[in-house]
This record gives structure tokens, sequence and C-alpha cells, in this order.
């Protein structure tokens, strides 16, 4: 899953021609962002304050950039120069710099290593290029209007390549670094009667090898193989530009798209939207070649650049630097294949899509019956399945059809199917079935035995609603797209409820969810409580409430006991490994109170 958050502006820029780029900091949360040819300021993202700032007379060529290996701030000055500093400086004019004797393009950073990328597209790591300056030659830059630097990591390997940009042709040159040796290789990316708008490098799926996307302007994507760590010394056969990877769709490729790769299976594309009416900004699943995640944006400036620093993506939007928080989870197939098999339906009245269903016999017997294929589907909820079933739905596309009609008609027993039945139950009806099972009028439930526990809530009763909840908390979940939902959908009283629920099953008093061993169950409430207290982190800290904190003060002794039995468990840890091996138990009673002990070893 996928999911992109609302973004906010971290700072104004005059003109976004002069930004030279946004970098990471040492400290985490931080960035660097070079503003123009003489200034570059330190924000911090979470408000977004300025930490500092270095100002020069001497005009910045390159965007600023940590060195990890030297714990320093480096940056290329005049395209000739390089200047490295510890970061309290304000003016850095004064600095000892470094002359280049051929122009430099600009710095990168891949694997929190540092590199010099030169006009000419070569690439040399920064302290090789700084101490060995004066014998790197004095080649001429190529004539390229433009050029794109991209890099990718694989362990202790780096791939970095330069995209150079002529009139007619464009030329990619990549520079591998292993630990053996250093290689450079170099294509021609041409196809006929198309250009080419954008490009990223991108992990195989085995993350053993990295290739080449290059998006051209008729919407096809193509993948051409420049690294594999298996099979470094085979060459590959494979003419540019390579293979036919995807079609993009979801933005329009007339215009330039920017692209930067987050992980192995998803990338940020930033174009115009294929209407021509603004922008948007995407996130493209490799993995599946499906467009995900999608944010529309006002306006479309061609050319803008993309930036990915830890879990955000800062992108500039109109005049100002926008930082767009980004969410990657487990991915559910299932719900990819249903929902967007859906949509293309929906395209295009015309397709029909042709199912065949074989249903193999391994052998039963003369007597035996071809297994009914929906025979695991309840009957309470088995025509409702089917029909959606038939128009191609994933599974959390038909929750979210079934489960909020069943809330409304108030039928518990359905409800109860759907929860046993369903596996994938999006966040959004996990939310309204919490609220749905804590408001629930008593006489709703069948069965009306009480519990009989005085650390059980009476709201909570009878025992349907509690067994209706355990079903509900026991169903997986991704606590970052749910933490919206129950702030939306629960308000405090309830959340105070379930928080008591959740303390109940934790003492003596309480029981293991269905289907989950003693282990899981804790985990499950542990998880659970955590995310009621990260929804409601700041009612709970303004309210005085005296019911809110005594449930508050209960739950961190639970929380307080659970950490002493785990400090008791990693005592004991020593003790039961020497047991598991087999080994005798040697009890020294005079060294009871000793904090250490001497033993005598035979060698021979």
């Amino acid at each position: 899953m996928a999911k992109l958050g609302a973004y906010y502006g971290l700072c104004p820029l005059i003109d976004q021609r002069n930004l030279l780029g946004v970098t990471d900091d040492s400290e985490i949360g931080h960035v660097i962002v070079t503003l123009g040819k003489n200034i570059a300021i330190k924000y911090r993202l979470s408000d977004q304050k300025q930490i500092h700032s270095w100002r020069t007379k001497d005009k910045f060529s390159s965007p600023v950039i940590y060195d990890y290996e030297t714990n320093q701030y480096v940056a290329v000055f005049n395209q000739v120069y390089i200047r490295v500093w510890k970061g309290d400086e304000e003016y850095v004019d004064k600095l000892k710099k470094y002359k280049f004797n051929k122009p430099i393009h600009t710095l990168t950073k891949c694997n929190n290593k540092a590199f010099v990328v030169f006009k000419n597209g070569d690439v040399t790591p920064l302290s090789f290029a700084i101490e060995n300056r004066k014998d790197l030659g004095t080649e001429i830059a190529h004539t390229e209007n433009d050029a794109d630097v991209l890099s990718a990591s694989l362990k202790n390997d780096i791939v970095t390549g330069v995209l150079l940009r002529s009139n007619e042709t464009n030329y990619f040159i990549w520079t591998v670094f292993s630990e053996e040796n250093k290689e450079t290789h170099k294509i021609e990316l041409t196809r006929e009667n198309v250009e080419l708008v954008g490009q990223v490098l991108n992990q195989t799926e085995d993350q053993h090898g990295v290739h080449l996307l290059s998006l051209w302007s008729d919407g096809k994507l193509y993948s051409y193989p420049i690294y594999t760590q298996n099979e470094r010394d085979i060459p590959i056969q494979v003419e540019s530009p390579g293979n036919l990877f995807g079609l993009i769709e979801s933005l329009s490729c007339k215009s330039p798209i920017t692209m930067a790769g987050l992980n192995h299976h998803y990338i940020a594309m930033y174009g115009a939207d294929p209407n021509q009416e603004g922008a948007a900004l995407i996130l493209y699943n490799s993995q599946f070649k499906v467009s995900q995640s999608k944010q529309p944006l006002k306006l479309f400036t061609s050319g803008a650049k993309l930036w990915h620093i830890e879990d955000n993506i800062l992108l500039c939007v109109g005049q100002n630097l926008a930082v767009i928080p980004f969410y990657l989870d487990t991915e559910q197939l299932a719900a990819l294949v249903g929902s967007h098999r859906a949509a293309l339906n929906d395209l295009d009245p015309d397709i029909t899509i042709v199912e065949e269903m074989e249903v193999t016999n391994w052998n039963l017997g003369p007597t035996a019956e071809a297994p009914d294929p929906h025979k695991s589907i309840p009957i309470r909820i088995k025509t409702k399945i089917l029909e959606y079933s038939k128009q191609g739905l994933s599974e959390a596309t038909i929750c979210q059809e079934v489960l909020p009609e069943f809330i409304e008609k108030e039928d518990i027993d359905s409800i109860s199917t759907c929860l046993e039945y369903f596996c994938d139950i999006p966040e959004l009806c996990l939310a309204k079935l919490l609220k749905f099972c804590l408001i629930a009028n008593d006489k709703l439930f069948k069965n009306t035995q009480p519990i009989n526990s005085s650390s059980l809530p009476t709201n909570l009763q009878p025992l349907e609603r509690c067994m209706l909840l355990d079903k509900i908390l026991m169903c997986s979940f991704s606590d970052i797209i749910l933490l919206p939902h129950i702030q939306t959908h629960l308000d405090l009283t309830s959340t105070l409820l379930l928080l008591q629920y959740i303390c109940y099953l934790m003492t003596e008093d309480g029981h293991s969810l269905p289907l989950l061993n003693i282990t899981e169950s804790e985990n499950k409430l542990i998880e659970w409580g955590c995310l009621l207290l990260d929804a409601n982190y700041q009612k709970f800290l303004l309210s005085r409430d005296a019911k809110i904190l005594e449930v508050l003060t209960f739950y961190s002794k639970l929380v307080g006991e659970y950490l002493n039995s785990l400090e008791s468990m990693r005592q004991v840890a020593p003790l039961l490994t020497e047991i598991k091996k087999g080994k005798e138990l040697i009890k020294y009673k005079q060294m009871a109170d000793c904090r250490y002990s001497i033993e005598q070893l035979s060698l021979y």
C-alpha cells in the first residue's frame, strides 16, 4: 500500500530555476536547501524553522551536501572550486578552496558517499578527486545542453550515471564503483519520432541489479539493464533503450516528467495531468506496473525538480518548496488486481473480460464430485460476494460495499460473518466497525449473557459485543493508514471505552483473542494501545478528566508490569540457553553475593 500525505510549504522560492538542490543533513529530520547562487539554508522539517545559513559571493554551482566521510559540508563554486567547512561558519568565501582543471557539473551522494560529477560525464569519489585534482586532466566539457545525475546502490556497490542531452541525441554514461574496481559504460538513448521525457535508476525485484527506466513521449516506459551483481562478467545483450516495461497513463507524457526512486518497488513521478489541466504527483508501483496514490496540483511547471529525503518528497510547487510525506507498506496483490481490473471496464465499455475456470479432479475416485469453487463462502453473505466477484472487484473493494450496508441495517450476524471470512478489510471499514460495535444498542445482540468481571466496563456488556469486538481487534491493519480514520470516526468517549477493554484483556481476568496464541494476542493489544494513544495524544495531554487519568494510569501500570516481566525473562534467558545446550548447572553457594566468578578450564 502506497499513500501520499498532505503537503506543506517548507520555504518560499524567488525563482525555482535558481534552486540548485535539496540534500539530507547529518541530523535526521533536517535538510539543506541551496536556494540560489549565493545562499544555502539548513531547515528543520517538523516546524519549517531555519537552523543555519551559509552565504557566498563566489556563487554556488552545486547544492551544499554533507560528507559523512569527513563530517563536513561541501559545495562547488564557479564550476572549478570546491570548499569544505565544518558548518558553524556563515560566510564561506574566506575558506580554503581546491581548484580543478576541468569544469565540475555538480556534487551528488549515494549510500552516504559523496561524488564529484564533471561536465564531461566523469564521476569520481570526492576524497579521491580532491587529493588527485591536478592529475584528473583538463578535458573540455562536452557541448550537451543539459545533464541529469542518477544514482543507485546495491550493498557496497554504487552505480552513478549522467544523462547528457543534446539537441537530437541522449547519451547515458554510468560508472560502477565496487570493492574491486571502477567501470564506466556509455549508451545512446534514441527512438524514432519520440522524445525522452523522463528517466530514473531502479533496482530489480531481487535487489541484485540496476535498470535504467526511460520514459518517452508516447507514454512507453523502457527498462535497460546496466548492472547486475550475479553476472558481472557477462555482457548484457540488450539493445537501447531496452525492453518495454510499462505504459504510463496517469500523466501526460507530452511534457517532461520528473522521476525519483523511493525504493525497489516504488517511483515518484511529477508531470502534467492527462487532461492538460494542472499537474499531478503519483506513486508508481514498478512491481505490478500500476499507478497508485495521486496528488493533484493546480499548476504544472515544466522541468520542476524532485527530491527524495527520508520519508518525504520535496517538490517545487508554484513559488514554494513543498514537502509531501509518503507511506509505503506491504502490498496486497488482490487489492491491486481487483481495483485496476474494475477501472479497466469503466474506461472502455468495449472490453470484455473472459474467464475460464477449470476444476481439476485429483483422482479422488469414481464417485468423487468436482469441488464447488464457492463452497467456502458463508451462506449468509454468499449471494452478495458472488455478485461483486463477477464484476472483478477485489476483496477490499467488496468489503467497502457490503460492510457499510450491514452496519446501516445493524445486522450483527452478517458483520460477524464478514469478519471471519475476509482477510483484507480496509482500515476505513475497521474504524467504522469499531464505532458501531462500541455504541450499538444492547438489544441488537442475541446473546445477552453478561461477563462476570468487575474490571470490565458495563457499557461493553453483553458477551456477544465483546466477541464481536475481539474479531475486529484480531484483523490485520496498517497503523499509518488506520490512524487518521481512528481520529475521524472514534470520539474520545469511544476511544476511552476501547482502551478500557484493551486494559481488561491485558489483565489476568482477560483472555486471548480468537485464533491467536497468548504472545500474538499481547502483540496485537499493544499495537492497538499504541494506536489509540497516538491518535488522541493531544486530547489526553490537555484533558483533566478524572476518568481519563484513571484509565491512562492503569494502562501505564500494566505496561510497567510487562516491562518488568521482560527484564526478568532477559535475566533468565542465559540460563535457559545453557539448559537447551544440555550443560550441567553448577551452583556456587559461597559465591552467591559476588559480582564475578573464576573458573579453571583444563585445556589439555
